[in-house]
């Protein structure tokens, strides 16, 4: 770190939080919770329709990263906004693939080991939901959100897989980003509740008649209607 005292630090550190806080942390909340609204009437859903008894935990962390995420752009705290982003991502897919598979999720509890990312959850929901991909194909031609998988972008942040996304932090008041790039991580927000809500609507499509009205009413002002069809059957 820099030449300045740890307790020089800490004071100017407080000082920037309590700024962000006071100046934009409860209108961050509320913006964050409205861009988050679609995965909130999702887990509502799935709290009332869709539990298995396995893995039950993995929807109450999803919408615990929601609050963490919020939390965190209220505090100015984006770099660790980003990780909370993309957990909500790895949650809600690997709530869709090990609710039906107790015993590998038993094992994933007990070892610590085999735990499915995105990409291998997205195989198999390939190669055994056959209208997976095609609908979450058509929801992505026709996305409101500027990226088509912002996993992709939020594990560049965490992987530090450029010289643009590693920390470049020299005083710990640096930790509090600025207003632009917190209204920017609450951008972010509405993708990835967006991309969650096409992976969740992909796999229950066939459901759309007991689904979120929110999200089937969303999905209409988006999709075509002679497209409608093919995304809920």
């Amino acid at each position: 770190m820099s030449g300045v005292g740890p307790k020089e630090q800490l004071v100017s550190l407080k000082k920037s939080l309590t700024r962000s806080l006071d100046e934009s942390g409860e209108q961050r909340v509320l913006d964050c919770q409205s861009a988050c609204s679609s995965v909130l009437h999702w887990i509502s859903y799935i709290r009332g329709s869709e539990l298995s008894g396995n893995c039950d935990n993995l929807v109450d962390a999803l919408q615990g990263g929601a609050i963490e995420t919020a939390g965190c752009i209220a505090m100015g705290l984006v770099r660790p906004a980003l990780f909370s982003l993309r957990s909500q991502i790895d949650l809600a897919v690997a709530w869709l693939f090990y609710k039906d598979h107790p015993v590998e999720w038993e094992s994933v509890v007990r070892t610590g080991e085999g735990f499915l990312l995105k990409r291998d959850v997205f195989e198999h929901f390939s190669k055994y939901r056959n209208q997976f991909s095609p609908r979450l194909e058509l929801l992505d031609k026709h996305k409101n959100r500027k990226l088509s998988d912002p996993y992709r972008v939020l594990s560049a942040h965490i992987h530090g897989q450029s010289s643009l996304v590693v920390p470049k932090f020299r005083k710990l008041h640096e930790l509090i980003y600025p207003a632009s790039r917190c209204d920017e991580a609450v951008k972010l927000q509405a993708e990835v509740a967006e991309y969650i809500s096409d992976i969740f609507l992909a796999y229950f499509g066939d459901k759309w008649a007991s689904l979120p009205s929110e999200v089937i009413a969303s999905v209409q002002l988006r999709v075509p209607a002679d497209k409608l069809p093919a995304l809920f059957s």
